[in-house]
């Protein structure tokens, strides 16, 4: 049995490629392209190792729900949580959204139904793990998924017109690199949501954020280091919703030094 997007799709994901970033790649049994082949993004810390893992990714879904239930994160299950991220995104009929650190695809294929047949989600993972799932569980007949490094994405510029990043980018080792890739990639009005943890404040909260990040590996980000990095690299409307451990922040790439939207 074949769990790969049509040809059409695979061609059309091609299309957003830029062959300068993308010199090796290929088309794998379980239905996703492979950017890293026996490379990885640098894994120093064990969440790291562990979502390389079957261990990991058949317990994703119980590990995010208990975790969700803690910090009080979205929760891709609910609707209005779900309604609120397309909101967000501003998806609109044969748009290009990509989906970055995607896991098993739960919103990649949300993001397919969204944009409608004209339309293409691209879900990136660095797990083959995660997009083994994602193949099997989210597919549709304009979804793709490519196995990439999220600091280094093989995407041309200005090739998508949102991307969404829910609940990776704590995991990413070098997150302010993403969020450059993600300012390169995004077309100029194009939408960005991000869903990621949030530190708490005051004395305590500072030591709280080191034990978290220290036993789990993910970063605690400030209230205002994802806000002023986006506005750094050119983005403007940048609205922040907080609650619990979270932090929800949804922005435009705006217009700057003379670019233009070449759709």
């Amino acid at each position: 049995m074949s769990y790969g997007p049509p040809a059409s799709v695979v061609d059309r994901t091609r299309k957003l490629l830029d062959p300068r970033r993308c010199t090796d790649f290929r088309f794998t049994e379980p239905g996703y392209l492979d950017f890293l082949g026996e490379q990885a993004p640098p894994a120093p810390r064990i969440v790291h190792r562990l979502m390389n893992t079957e261990f990991y990714t058949g317990g994703y879904e119980r590990g995010r729900a208990a975790l969700r239930r803690l910090v009080g994160l979205v929760a891709p299950q609910r609707a209005d949580d779900r309604a609120r991220i397309l909101a967000g995104l501003q998806l609109r009929p044969g748009a290009a959204v990509i989906d970055l650190g995607c896991g098993p695809g739960n919103f990649t294929g949300l993001f397919g139904s969204a944009v409608g047949e004209k339309g293409l989600a691209v879900g990136v993972d660095a797990s083959h793990h995660m997009l083994r799932r994602a193949t099997i569980d989210n597919a549709g007949p304009n979804v793709a998924y490519l196995r990439a490094d999220a600091q280094n994405l093989p995407f041309a510029d200005q090739s998508a017109d949102a991307i969404a990043c829910l609940m990776a980018l704590y995991l990413i080792e070098q997150p302010f690199k993403a969020l450059d890739e993600i300012a390169r990639v995004l077309r100029p009005n194009g939408r960005v949501v991000i869903l990621t943890s949030l530190a708490p404040g005051g004395t305590r909260g500072a030591v709280r954020s080191r034990v978290v990040e220290g036993v789990s590996g993910c970063r605690m980000f400030g209230r205002d280091e994802i806000v002023k990095a986006l506005l750094l690299r050119g983005f403007g409307e940048v609205e922040q919703r907080t609650g619990g451990l979270s932090q929800l922040v949804t922005a435009t790439r705006h217009v700057v030094g003379g670019e233009d939207d070449t759709r």
